[in-house]
């Protein structure tokens, strides 16, 4: 595994006392960090014809430190986020392209300081419900806001590799919960 070649990724994480089907060893775990109650960021080596998700054991043989790898994740994230389409339509912004790091791209900063800041002038509300999807409004578009809670209720509880039914906005450099939805 070239850790050179990981991208950082939204997935989501279960916090419940359910038995899981499967145990596995520490060093076999999926290495992830913290983002969310719903989800973390975890990262996939690009292997060329398919992505191999890091574990425990690919983080500790790398002896890089938790930034380190996170930069080369946001920097592969990056290389990503310039081949995505960004499309406006009814004053939302859907990104596509990929097929997997939609959501993930919450994560690249110069999206939202530098390449969409006219679309949304006073600040972001974005819906992930699935890892594919990304949908983006203005803070102060109620309708917009409105329509982003029909596109999570459209996709929920149903929908192919869920990540969140709730709505985030960004505070400082991360994304936090939307408490006005």
């Amino acid at each position: 595994m070239n850790i050179e070649n990981s991208i950082a990724y939204f997935k989501q994480t279960f916090y419940s006392g359910a038995k899981l089907d499967m145990e596995l060893d520490k060093e076999d775990a999926l290495y992830c960090l913290d983002y969310s109650d719903d989800f973390s960021v975890f990262f996939l080596c690009d292997c060329g014809d398919h992505y191999t998700v890091m574990q425990e054991k690919h983080f500790k043989d790398s002896n890089l430190s938790a930034d380190e790898l996170f930069a080369i994740g946001i920097r592969n994230l990056r290389a990503v986020a310039e081949k995505i389409n960004i499309t406006q339509n009814e004053g939302l912004l859907y990104f596509s392209g990929s097929g997997d790091f939609e959501a993930s791209l919450l994560l690249v900063s110069e999206i939202w300081s530098d390449w969409l800041v006219e679309y949304c002038p006073n600040g972001y509300v974005a819906a992930i419900p699935a890892r594919d999807i990304l949908v983006v409004s203005d803070k102060r578009d109620e309708s917009g806001i409105e329509k982003l809670i029909s596109i999570i209720g459209s996709i929920w509880p149903d929908g192919d590799h869920l990540l969140s039914n709730g709505l985030y906005h960004q505070s400082g450099q991360k994304w936090v919960p939307y408490k006005n939805a």
